[in-house]
């Protein structure tokens, strides 16, 4: 956040990254970086923009395809490991996007 722009705006989606966490995370620096930077934090769910998901969907297909947007994905291999690939999620062991390969 201390390289945003003056007026820089952040989008806050989801929070299953902190739903293991064994405390609440103190927010004084991240309060002043929103103050200090005057930015605009705003939450927001996925269906707002439902009636434009096929657009981003292209959008980011493009974004992919000219190297602009990277992802990185977990590929378990196997039905039978789909117990473990599930825990291993909760558990922080992948990165991105979980997939069970059957």
């Amino acid at each position: 956040m201390s390289s945003m722009n003056t007026f820089g705006r952040i989008s806050v989606c989801g929070a299953i990254s902190a739903s293991n966490e064994k405390s609440t995370p103190k927010a004084s620096i991240v309060q002043l970086l929103l103050v200090g930077h005057e930015l605009k934090m705003r939450g927001f769910l996925v269906n707002r923009w439902i009636k434009r998901w096929f657009e981003g969907i292209e959008q980011n297909k493009t974004w992919i395809q000219e190297g602009k947007l990277k992802y990185r994905e977990t590929v378990t291999e196997g039905f039978e490991n789909m117990p473990k690939a599930f825990i291993d999620m909760f558990n922080g062991v992948n990165f991105g996007k979980a997939i069970v390969k059957v």
